[in-house]
Parts: C-alpha cells; sequence; structure tokens
C-alpha cells in the first residue's frame, strides 16, 4: 500500500515538472519566427577620452592645424561607449565616405542580390531579321553599364536574330528625372568622369574612351575615340617624346568647342597604349552613338537616327540584359569611390522606395528612411547627391559611427563590409600600410575633396579588437599630405589600443 502511494506521489510530481515543458513547446509553434540577432559580447567600457592622443597634437601643432577643424570617435564594437571622441556632434563635409550612408540605404531597401535591367522593345514587325520599325533601348539605371556590358547587351540583341533596323533607335530615360543640371558647377572641369551626370540608360559612365596608341614608326601619337560623335571634328596636338613613361603624360589637354575637340600634350612611347577617360556627349546621344557602332560592328545594319521617347502600350520587349547583383556593384562603389555610379543608386533608391521615377529628393527620403528605421540620428544630415562629390554635404562622426555599428551587427554585415577597402591590398587604401602589420587590417572608406579629409570604417587590431574609426577634418591644409599623415597616426594608435 505505501509502495503504490510512493509511486502515485512520484508520478504526480513528474508531471507538475514535464506539463509546463509541454505546453511551452506548444505555444513557441504558434508563434511567428523571429529573426535570430548575432549575440554581441559586451565588456566594460573603460573612460572614453577627451584629449587627442599625444602624437596627434604634435601633428596638429606642427601643421599649424587648429583642433576644431577635426572630429575622431572610436569605439571598441564589444563596448557601448567611445575610446576616443573629440567633436563627435559636429556635422562636417565627410567627401567620399557619404557613400557609406548610401550603399547601407541601398543594401537595406535594395537587398544584395538586387539587379538592374537593360531592356530593348521593338515597335513595329520583325521578319527575317529586318525590323520595320523603332527599337527602343530603356534603361533602369545600371551604374556599371560599361563598354563591355553595353556590347553584350548590343550582341544579345543580335544573337536573336535581328540584324536590320530601318526604323529609329529610341532612348527611353524615364526611369528617372534628372532635371537640369550642370556637369561644371561642382569645380569647372565638365570633361572630368567624376563630374559625369547620372542617367537610366548610363553608358561606361558617360564617358568616351580616347585609345592612345604610340606609332614610333610615324613618330606620332595614335588616338581614337569611341564613340565616334557624328560631324564632331577631332584636333590631335599629341606629340611622341623619348624617355620613361611620367604622370604627366596621362594628362593631356582636352578643349571642347561646339563642333571640335583639340587634345595636346605629350606621351611617351613607353606607357604603351593607354585609355584616357572624357564627358563630352549628352547621356542620350552617348547611349544611341555607342548603340550604333557596336550595331555596325558586330555586323547589323543601321540607318536610323536617334530620338528620345517612352516604350508605350502596343510595343514588345524584345531582350533583357541583367546586371551584375547590387553586392557586386557597392565594392566597386566603395573600393574605387566612383561618384556617378553612387548617384545612380540614389535614383535608383528613390524609385524602388518613393515610385519612379527616381529623383534626387526620393533618394534622400529614402536613404533618411532606412537610418531613421534602424535607429540613426539623421538630425542636421545634409546627403545631397549621395556620393559626397558636394560642398554642402555634413554628416557628424556621431552620426557615422552609429551606422557602422549598426552596420556591424545587420544580418548583410559581410556584404557591406566586403565593400570596404583593405590596407596595402586594394582601392584607395592600396598604398597604405603595405609593409608593416597593419597590411590587410582595416576596412575603410576614404574621402578626400579641397580642404577635406575624411575616413570611416573597421579595424582589427593587434589585440584582436574590432574597433570602429571616424575621422573628419576640414579646413585649410585637409587635403595636402598632412591630412593623410594625420589619419595614418591615428589609426597607428588604435591598431595599438
Amino acid at each position: 500500500m505505501i509502495k503504490a502511494m510512493t509511486r502515485r506521489l512520484l508520478l504526480i510530481i513528474l508531471l507538475v515538472i514535464v506539463m509546463p515543458v509541454f505546453s511551452a513547446s506548444d505555444q513557441s509553434t504558434k508563434k511567428e519566427p523571429v529573426e535570430p540577432q548575432p549575440a554581441v559580447l559586451m565588456i566594460k567600457s573603460q573612460e572614453t577620452l577627451k584629449e587627442l592622443p599625444e602624437k596627434i597634437r604634435n601633428l596638429l601643432k606642427k601643421y599649424k592645424i587648429p583642433k576644431e577643424n577635426i572630429s575622431i570617435l572610436v569605439q571598441d564594437l564589444n563596448t557601448d561607449k567611445p575610446l576616443l571622441s573629440h567633436n563627435p556632434t559636429t556635422p562636417r563635409n565627410p567627401a567620399s565616405t557619404m557613400k557609406l550612408l548610401t550603399t547601407y540605404a541601398a543594401l537595406k531597401v535594395l537587398e544584395p542580390n538586387y539587379t538592374w535591367r537593360t531592356e530593348a522593345w521593338v515597335r513595329g514587325t520583325i521578319k527575317e531579321g529586318v525590323l520595320k520599325g523603332d527599337l527602343i533601348l530603356k534603361g533602369y539605371g545600371d551604374p556599371f553599364l560599361v563598354h563591355q556590358n553595353y556590347w553584350k547587351f548590343v550582341q544579345g540583341i543580335r544573337e536573336k536574330g535581328l540584324h536590320t533596323i530601318k526604323g529609329k533607335i529610341i532612348i527611353d530615360n524615364s526611369f528617372f528625372t534628372v532635371g537640369k543640371q550642370n556637369r561644371a558647377a561642382f569645380d569647372q572641369r565638365p570633361l572630368r568622369a567624376y563630374n559625369a551626370l547620372p542617367s537610366a540608360l548610363m553608358y561606361n559612365f558617360q564617358t568616351s574612351r580616347f585609345l592612345f596608341r604610340p606609332d614610333k614608326k610615324n613618330n606620332k601619337i595614335e588616338i581614337i575615340p569611341y564613340p565616334w560623335i557624328p560631324n564632331f571634328n577631332y584636333i590631335n596636338n599629341v606629340k611622341l617624346q623619348k624617355g620613361r613613361c611620367k604622370r604627366r603624360h596621362y594628362r593631356p589637354k582636352f578643349k571642347l568647342t561646339d563642333q571640335s575637340l583639340t587634345i595636346s600634350g605629350s606621351y611617351s612611347a613607353q606607357c604603351g597604349q593607354q585609355f584616357i577617360m572624357k564627358v563630352l556627349s549628352k547621356p542620350p546621344e552617348h547611349a544611341f552613338n555607342a548603340f550604333r557602332d557596336f550595331w555596325r560592328n558586330t555586323g547589323g545594319k543601321l540607318q536610323a537616327k536617334m530620338k528620345i521617347g517612352k516604350v508605350r502600350k502596343g510595343d514588345t520587349r524584345f531582350h533583357i540584359y541583367y546586371s551584375n547583383s547590387l553586392s557586386e556593384q557597392i565594392r566597386k562603389i566603395n573600393k574605387w569611390s566612383n561618384n556617378v555610379m553612387t548617384r545612380q543608386l540614389l535614383l535608383t533608391l528613390g524609385a524602388k522606395a518613393k515610385g519612379r521615377p527616381g529623383t534626387m529628393v526620393k533618394g534622400r527620403a529614402a536613404i533618411f528612411d532606412a537610418l531613421n528605421e534602424v535607429g540613426i540620428n539623421t538630425q542636421k544630415m545634409v546627403i545631397d547627391n549621395g556620393s559626397g562629390l558636394s560642398r554642402i554635404a555634413r554628416v557628424s562622426a556621431q552620426q557615422h559611427a552609429s551606422l557602422l555599428i549598426r552596420a556591424w551587427r545587420d544580418k548583410f554585415m559581410p556584404e557591406f563590409l566586403s565593400s570596404l577597402s583593405l590596407s596595402g591590398l586594394d582601392g584607395t587604401l592600396v598604398n597604405r600600410f603595405r609593409n608593416d602589420d597593419m597590411r590587410g587590417r582595416s576596412h575603410m572608406k576614404t574621402g578626400s575633396l579641397n580642404n577635406v579629409r575624411s575616413i570611416a570604417g573597421y579595424m582589427l587590431n593587434r589585440k584582436g579588437r574590432w574597433m570602429v574609426v571616424v575621422m573628419h577634418h576640414n579646413g585649410a591644409k585637409a587635403s595636402s599630405g598632412r591630412g593623410a599623415k594625420i589619419q595614418n597616426t591615428l589609426l597607428q594608435w588604435v591598431f595599438e589600443q
């Protein structure tokens, strides 16, 4: 009897213990799945340094640079407050470190696998490879529709059997509305590639390629433009020189008038064949001229003229070219600081997040929304065109650091991190710390304008601690070699912490 009572008592105790476990398990199956958050090992923060490290103070004194011209924020990613903080809330011109905000927002809004389309539509009938009607080329803002990729687009049309076009070539740029802009507005250098304006159908960053080819036999330099601009006069005044190849040989002078381009300077035979890029044509004409030359080079026949228009009801989509993914595109943007690609990205964000056509206003709003959604303070932040090629853009070191800290804990952190330059290995940091222990230890984005130097990103220091590093330097002497030396001194200090 006692044994039976003991067994019943043990059974009741067992049920009391086990039933809540089953109950909790049953309830959990009914809940919505929750995205797992990465574990963060927090360690006790040390006191934040308000005074700049001695070596930086000495450099500022040596170069007569006021401390007020610089903002710095350094934080261990495993702590909850900065290791070094100097003027962190002062809005400053970030130059190209602005691209971090645009590319991070793009990862959040578009996601890493996003691709851009470039389409060919027909308006008319195709019989035995002959189009009796118009061919419409429609762009969706591909930032990297460079020479070889545009050729693939044209070749894809040819491979589908079309060989003759008897109507017009219509350029459809309606996915973006750029408005009236002046390429010379930033620095009065409208032919420079970095001043190219965005366009929904953007061939080769809007630049013409000039092949410089030494001709020793005839003692001259051949200059071959691509694409060819009809009714345009090219005047070649470049002289072939003997001796070693020098930096100035890559900087001939280009003088553009309404119907002619004069190229002058000198070029060494030892430089070999080189391409030099210049912005000459307006986006629709540039896309048309390249299409025309590619089409004829692949054996196609074309006598049509260009027209600006749109795809309309009744047109038939004939061919689609897909770009590389966003994760691949932002590696090119951040590692090599490509301004026109970033501006394409901002307009794409506007079109996707706020509705087509993409505009700068919509693009800026999309970036602000993405940053605010993850808790980043955007007060007094000025994005302008999203690339940092701007005199009015403003970001504080604290805002930049907040973005980097949030991105580190984001599910798309690997894609974001891999887009940044590696010290001593690639991108704009390829020549820094090439031969010491800091080689390959920093993933950074740099920025450079007249009177502006900036750097922002991540460092794995000597003790194996991942650090966020941000430095904004505005003012006289920032754009000289002194600015880079101050940055390097800061990075060396962080490496030893």
